[in-house]
Order: C-alpha cells, then sequence, then structure tokens
C-alpha cells in the first residue's frame, strides 16, 4: 500500500492563494478581446474577471479536498497515526471550512456575474467586479489558519511509512544496540529501508523475505518499543497503539552480553511492559549474542522467559548462529496467516475476473 496522503498537494496561504487568482484575472482579462459596444465590452472584461478569479479559487481548494483521503476510509493503522500526529476532529474541521469557502465563492459568482450581465453601467460594472474581489478575498482570510494548518498536516501526513498493510508483519522489540537491524537484515537477506517519521527518534526500518512464494514483511521501530512504556510521550504512546493494527508477531531481543550498554535487568523490566502491552501477539524471545555473553546472564534471562511460557531462542546474528532455527519458528507462526492473506486476495481476484466476464 503506498502512503494514502502522497497526492496531497501544498496547500497555499490565503494570501498566496488570493494574489494567484488575482493575477490569473488579470491576465485573462489582458488576453481578451471582447467584442460590441462600451457597456458590453465591459460587461464581458469583468464578468471574465470575476469568473476567473471564483475558477482558480474553487480549483485549487477543490484540489485539497479530491487529493485528500477521508480519514474514516483508512485502515486501521493510518487512522491511528492520523489521530497520533495531527488531530483528526481538527483535521475534518480544516477540510470542512475548505468545503465551505468552495461553496460559498461559486454562490458569489453566479450572484456577481448575474448582476454585470444585467448592468448598463461601467462604472457600476467595475464597482461589481470590486465587490465580488474584496468578499472572495474576504472568504479566503476566513480560512487562513484552517488553510495553514492543513499544509502543516500535508507536510507530517506525507511522510507516513509506506508498508504493505496486506502481509502480516513481524514487528522487533527490545533496547537500542541489542541488535535488531542486524538480525532484520538477517532474516530478509536485503538492506532493508529506512526512512525517519515523525512518530520516531530515528526511522522505521522494513524488510521483507520470501519463503515458498509466500512473503513476510519484518519492521524495526526504533524510538518506540525500546524503552519503558512509561517514559513515553503521548504521541509515542499514540504511535505504540498504531502498531498493535499492524504487527502479528513479536520479535523481543534480549543482549545478554551487555554490549549494548543496558544491563539485564533493566532489559529484563523494559520485557515485562512489552510482553504486558501486546501480550495478545504470538511473542519469539531471542538471546543475541549469545557467543560473547555470559552463561549465568543468559539463564537468569531464560529464567524470565520461561516463567511466562515462552521458549527463548539463543542465536548470534551477526555470525549467523540460530537463525535458521529461529526463521523456522518465524514462518511456523506466521505462515497461516500470509497463506490466508493469499488466499482471500486470490478469491478478490476471481471474483473481480467473474465479473468481467459476466459484464
Amino acid at each position: 500500500m503506498k502512503n494514502p496522503f502522497e497526492k496531497m498537494p501544498t496547500v497555499l496561504t490565503a494570501d498566496e492563494l488570493i494574489d494567484k487568482a488575482f493575477r490569473r484575472a488579470e491576465k485573462a482579462a489582458s488576453a481578451f478581446t471582447p467584442r460590441g459596444g462600451r457597456v458590453s465590452k465591459a460587461r464581458q472584461r469583468e464578468e471574465l474577471r470575476v469568473r476567473t478569479v471564483s475558477n482558480i479559487l474553487r480549483d485549487s481548494l477543490k484540489k485539497i479536498l479530491d487529493r485528500t483521503p477521508g480519514v474514516s476510509t483508512l485502515p486501521d493503522f493510518y487512522k491511528e497515526l492520523v489521530d497520533t500526529l495531527v488531530d483528526r476532529d481538527q483535521f475534518h474541521r480544516a477540510l470542512a471550512s475548505v468545503n465551505w469557502a468552495v461553496k460559498t465563492i461559486r454562490t458569489l459568482e453566479q450572484r456577481y456575474a448575474e448582476k454585470i450581465r444585467y448592468s448598463k453601467d461601467p462604472d457600476e460594472i467595475a464597482r461589481l467586479r470590486r465587490q465580488f474581489y474584496g468578499r472572495a478575498a474576504s472568504i479566503i482570510k476566513d480560512i487562513a489558519d484552517n488553510l495553514e494548518y492543513l499544509n502543516q498536516a500535508r507536510n507530517v501526513l506525507k511522510e507516513l511509512p509506506v508498508i504493505e498493510l496486506e502481509l502480516p508483519t513481524i514487528v522487533i522489540a527490545g533496547h537500542p544496540n541489542v541488535g535488531k537491524s542486524t538480525l532484520l537484515r538477517a532474516l530478509t537477506n536485503a538492506k532493508p529501508e529506512v526512512a525517519s517519521y515523525p512518530f520516531t527518534t530515528k526511522g522505521i526500518n522494513v524488510g521483507q523475505f520470501e519463503e515458498h512464494y509466500l512473503r513476510y514483511q519484518v519492521i524495526d521501530t526504533p524510538g518506540l518499543l525500546d524503552r519503558p512504556l512509561s517514559e513515553r510521550n503521548e504521541v509515542e504512546r499514540q504511535a505504540i497503539l498504531a502498531l498493535k493494527h499492524l504487527g502479528k508477531v513479536i520479535i523481543y531481543i534480549f543482549d545478554p552480553s551487555e554490549h549494548c550498554g543496558y544491563p539485564v535487568e533493566e532489559q529484563m523490566h523494559l520485557f515485562e511492559e512489552i510482553y504486558a502491552e501486546f501480550g495478545e501477539f504470538p511473542f519469539i524471545v531471542v538471546l543475541n549474542k549469545v557467543d560473547i555473553a555470559e552463561e549465568e546472564k543468559i539463564k537468569q534471562i531464560e529464567e524470565l522467559v520461561r516463567s511466562k511460557g515462552l521458549e527463548p531462542f539463543r542465536i548470534s546474528a551477526l555470525n549467523g548462529y540460530g537463525l535458521d532455527r529461529l526463521k523456522a519458528k518465524v514462518i511456523e507462526l506466521v505462515k497461516p496467516m500470509v497463506e490466508e492473506q493469499a488466499r482471500r486476495i486470490m478469491e478478490k481476484e476471481l471474483r473481480k475476473y467473474r465479473e468481467e466476464l459476466e459484464l
């Protein structure tokens, strides 16, 4: 799936929009050669100005509405992120004000074009056009704050992660420097895409791998699932909630060597918090860097993990030790979900094909 907001256009400020409309109107009037007498020429030229200003303003505003997806139609993952980053209610109000401006300017255009058409005084015709200009500009200035807000929102929303929502996703968690990115690369056999997003401190890493013609997606979320939830700000908490709509399996990584800079006790505490928060998901617990860790530290972590009814995996993501067994476990848990998703996609395509044949 593409970023649903990638086509949302840059939103001009009120002054920029008004200036653009007036300049286009003058250019159109200068290039136009009216026919008839003095009054007829004045009517044609001023009506052209009115309609040009109206068209430019309305087209610019309608482009915002047409290229901005309805938040209520988005997948849950993106709904949560919109709520997190821009406040859905304020976003809706801003779009509603743009829609109001489009309709109001259209009504004004029709009213003033009709007045100009029936006026017999060139001075009054020019005055009516100026009146329309003033009222149209006033409408745009009334929504100036909303236009500025929408452009700020657009700059944030266009950075949303491009993640294939159709693929069941494995989310990697654990303290910084425990080997999450190394494991991601080892599992996916590819350099993950790395991009910075507004709700993480460093970015989201996305990788995929294929097994028996089925694709699997793995993501690492630096800045989210790597420190206690109690230390989170509201934006981070909401982004973590969004992950619940995306993730299907959690891989939690420990570093019993403590080379990551965090003592085992602190790592165990974070695991307890993440496990409580995502307890409804299947968990795979990995002890990385076991080739350089003390056995006592390894067993200390394994005891906690087994107390949760989980079987820990010993690996070294850097040299490949234990990765085949880990990957097999990942596939065992996720494969049924991938197969179910593939079945649904195939049935959807078959239905579409049959409907086309019936037509």
